[in-house]
């Protein structure tokens, strides 16, 4: 795929990729991932070019926005001096140097476009944008379609016929700071800037640009130019009659020589040059296929693993075959600003040893690890090997192989992902890397999307009564390890057909215990991070959508394949992260914090809690009454009858319609009517936004869980079973769905209402045992605070003391206003909450507010010490841990951008304080069982929620049972732990949820 001449014309696609911008974008995504995937061995920095090349390699294989491009460019700032530098000095005067470890990998950004065959397209005097202008004005004219492939919003002044801006996805879906892709045609641009693509010069000449140092006019945003641009026509004929605008201060703006001169400046600034004289003709862009050797060569130099077997698979080429390209290997690792490469290799002493090739269990931990991994890569997974066992006499012989290995990795498919809700299909196994067998059940045959009804066996499968009977003593045997990813599911399938899963381990959450904040944890992601695999996926053996057919009909061959890659994917992971536990010294936290909790789970959601039809249905007809008369308020105030659950028609009413101050824009364009705008408005003192707030939070109880609820209930056991993730948070607390019992509301009636509709069963009661300000009591200690400790230990009233030494008010005299905002403040601290968030909270200016913090510092300067500590810490080391050694990792922190650098500042100090929590409540429900057990009590914990524990016991026990309860719960901290602190729990019985709290 070299520059070829190809004749452009209609049919053809121009693809101009914004290279500048792709740049910092690969860059700014690449240090949100796993650190060591952005150094060479030699420590190159290497991240951002292997992001950049894994979007040149799309753009190439599938293109973008459902196109494939006949010509592409890839268009790169050849130095920051241009013409506008020229017009107006100090244009992009204000931009920071770019980050240090990015600087050496300007020029292997533009080697990796020769690699791929293309020639980096960069010029003196113009700007990429300029060259991308111009190349698109010569295609459009030409007839040729045109994709331009950026984010920069300069750029959509080009938008209109045959010419479309597309801004690729950056990030994980779900993650801070990912964004999804969007492609801009006219109609989006008038979206974003709120006028046409042809205006758009006129809109950013008035609205400046900060990034750019573009003055525009002052007082003058995007859309008050857009809706002067819209009234007037154009800028000139604006600039011409502005002195009859009635606004002084636009007015000024828009008439004061100077203003006016900056104004026509900022125009020239933002527009793009259409016919810059280009070195590199249109035509010479013709795409074609590249030297399959010289790219991979590239690559390899790189020691990128996964695109370089992906680019020889394409070109059905062996990667092992091509030596990495002598121009790039162990170069110097920094390389100078003027974006040469420096002649000066690393020292041999810093070379990278070769990895040990021994995988004996007696190499020291940090040597195995790096032998494991070397393994995992290179162990390459061979699904034809995988073996169907279709008689008991082969089940048998993989038993024994089992027994003899010690250990069996295991994975089990059902007909439904809900383990209480699912049949068993079949069963897999490995015993090795690659040696995996799947043991096939109950797969059926037939069109009925019910499992049974109108469908028969397969034939080639072992009844599964005899099938079980053979697993159950290999599975339950405390001599063989069984190794699992996600073992809960595993477990809690099996023990509904009387099999007691034990020892176990799990993959998933060695991840989660060894990189919490690094990595995703799921199988799929972990296969590739560690093994350079990609595995089957559930949709490409069940289907989907239309096409799903269910595990239990999938064709045995491909069950085999899927089902027993997972047990031998979770096997290689365990090989790879179990000697990671003891080389990091994280094995204490893996086996009494994460392990445990596994079967302590299974065994709560397997019981469920009982919920109450009647309660729930007169709940739904209650709030869907509430929703109406919210409703007819709100259209009064708002003058007219909107779809309350279009944010985009709230947004016209309250900044359109009713000028609201506060407008802030989504990323389509659209006004943003989240909560915390509408809680700003709300604290203002704005009924309307009140009104839509508690119209939300009726609206999202009523369909979340009045209506919902009762779907959920198990028509065998008669209860809801909700399901927990072990690895779901960053702050080891847990999460739950199908339903989501976390979110409930406590502190409003309506909350506790749905709380009610939690019962026990005949003769027995719930018992609720809440931790009392366990975050406040552990800030305590961790930050020694003398203060807190001395009050905690004396049971004061920790808000009132708060309030008592900030505001100087006796506790005895205390006026209830004054402890709540020492509550407020006590809470908030913890979670850094800013002046402006309690200055909402408490309903006070931002100034009172800001006193308040200062003066909490002042009177706990502990407090502030702690929280500058863990800065420092988290900055220097990435990292910062628990009281019990969890570690919590922040590979965000060096961000460049300063409020990202900000929020996982405010995340590591809450860290290890919510982390603590979290902690000492696993400690003691792993816990909990035996000791109901051993006092005699037939009491069994059903839920976890927060700091609390719910309890169901027979109403005679329930003293007992909230003694047992309170004991475990306050000594969970030892004996790893003593802390300065005491905790405590407060519990009662009830006969529903609500009243148990």
């Amino acid at each position: 795929m070299t520059l070829t001449n190809k004749p452009v014309g209609p049919g053809s696609h121009i693809f101009l990729v914004d290279g500048s911008s792709f740049v910092f974008r690969a860059y700014f995504q690449s240090i949100r991932q796993d650190a060591k995937y952005n150094y060479r061995t030699d420590r190159l920095p290497t991240g951002a070019v292997r992001l950049f090349c894994t979007k040149v390699l799309q753009f190439v294989r599938e293109g973008a926005a459902g196109v494939k491009p006949t010509h592409l460019a890839i268009i790169f700032d050849k130095s920051e001096h241009s013409f506008r530098k020229d017009l107006y000095p100090d244009y992009k005067a204000h931009r920071s140097e770019p980050p240090e470890d990015l600087v050496p990998q300007f020029p292997l950004m533009r080697a990796a476009v020769r690699a791929f065959g293309l020639t980096p397209i960069e010029q003196d005097v113009y700007e990429a944008d300029d060259l991308i202008a111009t190349y698109a004005t010569q295609a459009q004219a030409k007839g040729a379609d045109v994709l331009i492939v950026s984010a920069d919003k300069d750029l959509m002044q080009l938008v209109g016929p045959g010419v479309r801006m597309y801004d690729p996805a950056s990030g994980t879906a779900g993650t801070k700071g990912a964004r999804e892709e969007r492609l801009f045609g006219e109609a989006e641009v008038v979206d974003y800037f709120g006028v046409t693509p042809d205006k758009v010069v006129d809109v950013q000449a008035l609205a400046g640009d900060s990034t750019d140092n573009v003055p525009g006019a002052k007082g003058i945003g995007v859309k008050t130019a857009a809706q002067l641009i819209n009234e007037y026509g154009d800028l000139e004929t604006l600039l011409a009659k502005a002195s009859g605008i009635k606004q002084p201060k636009r007015r000024e703006a828009l008439t004061e020589p100077d203003a006016v001169a900056r104004i026509l400046i900022s125009k020239k600034l933002c527009e793009l040059v259409r016919d810059a004289p280009l070195e590199t003709p249109l035509e010479d862009l013709g795409l074609h296929q590249p030297d399959p050797a010289k790219l991979i060569a590239f690559l390899q130099a790189m020691e990128f693993t996964t695109i370089t077997r992906r680019v020889a698979e394409m070109y059905g080429v062996h990667a092992q075959d091509i030596a990495p390209d002598p121009d790039f290997v162990g170069a110097a690792g920094w390389r100078t600003r003027d974006g040469e490469f420096s002649e000066t290799a690393a020292p041999a002493s810093e070379a990278p040893k070769p990895v040990e090739k021994r995988t004996s269990e007696a190499l020291t931990p940090t040597r195995l690890v790096s032998a494991r991994l070397a393994e995992a890569k290179t162990n390459k997974i061979d699904r034809s090997t995988y073996e169907t066992i279709a008689s008991a006499e082969r089940l048998d012989q993989w038993i024994a192989d089992a027994a003899g290995a010690g250990l069996v990795s295991i994975n089990v498919e059902t007909t439904v992902p809900d383990p209480m809700r699912s049949e068993l299909v079949g069963v897999s196994m490995a015993t090795a890397p690659g040696q995996a067998c799947y043991v096939p059940l109950q797969h059926r045959s037939g069109e009925s999307a019910d499992l049974f009804a109108g469908a028969n066996l397969v034939e080639g499968q072992i009844p599964i009564e005899a099938a079980l009977t053979r697993l159950k003593p290999l599975f339950e045997d405390s001599s063989i390890l069984k190794i699992a990813h996600n073992m809960k599911h595993d477990l809690l399938v099996l023990s509904r057909y009387g099999i007691d899963v034990a020892p176990i381990d799990d993959a998933m959450l060695m991840s989660y215990t060894l990189d919490s904040g690094r990595n995703d944890h799921g199988l799929e992601q972990l296969s590739r991070h560690y093994l350079d695999h990609d595995a089957l996926t559930f949709a490409s053996v069940a289907g989907a959508g239309r096409n799903f057919v269910g595990f239990a009909r999938a064709g045995l061959t491909a069950a085999t394949e899927y089902a027993a890659e997972r047990a031998d994917i979770s096997l290689r992971l365990w090989r790879v992260l179990k000697p990671r536990l003891s080389s990091e010294r994280m094995t204490t936290v893996y086996e009494t914090l994460e392990r445990p909790m596994v079967a302590t789970l299974a065994r709560m959601e397997r019981r469920g809690v009982a919920v109450d039809r009647t309660i729930l249905s007169r709940l739904s007809g209650e709030f869907a009454q509430n929703m109406a008369r919210l409703e007819a308020e709100i259209f009064e105030l708002a003058g007219e009858n909107f779809n309350l659950g279009s944010p985009k028609q709230l947004g016209d009413i309250l900044f359109g319609k009713m000028g609201l101050p506060g407008a802030k824009k989504t990323a389509t364009g659209a006004w943003s009517t989240s909560a915390s705008v509408l809680e700003d408005l709300a604290g203002d003192g704005n009924d309307f936004a009140r009104r839509i707030l508690d119209w939300r939070q009726v609206s999202k109880l009523k369909s979340t869980y009045a209506d919902a609820l009762p779907g959920y209930i198990n028509a065998d056991t008669g209860r809801v079973h909700t399901s927990y993730a072990l690895a779901a948070t960053t702050t080891a607390r847990l999460s739950s769905s199908e339903p989501n019992l976390q979110n409930i509301p406590v502190r409003n009636e309506a909350g506790r209402k749905i709380r009610r509709a939690f019962i026990s069963a005949p003769g027995r009661v719930l018992i609720s045992a809440d931790y009392s300000q366990i975050e406040l009591r552990l800030l305590a200690h961790i930050a020694d605070i003398p203060q807190l400790r001395r009050a905690f230990a004396d049971g004061l009233d920790i808000h009132a003391m708060t309030a008592s030494e900030m505001f100087n008010v006796p506790i005895k005299d205390m006026p209830p206003e004054t402890r709540r905002r020492a509550k407020a403040i006590n809470f908030g601290i913890i979670y850094g909450i800013s002046a402006f968030g309690l200055a909402n909270q408490l309903s006070i200016p931002r100034e009172e507010a800001s006193a308040y913090i200062k003066r909490y510092f002042e009177r706990f300067p502990g407090i502030r010490d702690y929280m500058d500590s863990i800065r420092k810490t988290v900055r220097e080391k990435g990292e910062v841990s628990t009281i019990f050694g969890r570690v919590y990792h922040f590979p965000g922190i060096g961000s460049a951008n300063a409020s990202d650098r900000a929020f996982y500042e405010r995340a590591a100090i809450n860290a290890p304080i919510q982390g603590a929590a979290a902690d000492i409540i696993r400690r003691a429900m792993t816990r909990m069982d035996d000791a109901l057990t051993r006092a005699g009590l037939s009491a069994q914990m059903l839920l976890q929620v927060h700091d609390e524990l719910v309890f169901e016991a027979p109403i005679n026990e329930a003293e007992a049972t909230i003694e047992v309860a309170r004991r475990v719960m306050e000594q969970a901290p030892s004996p790893a732990v003593h802390l300065t602190v005491p905790l405590k729990v407060d519990a009662r019985a009830a006969a529903n949820w609500d009243e148990a709290h």
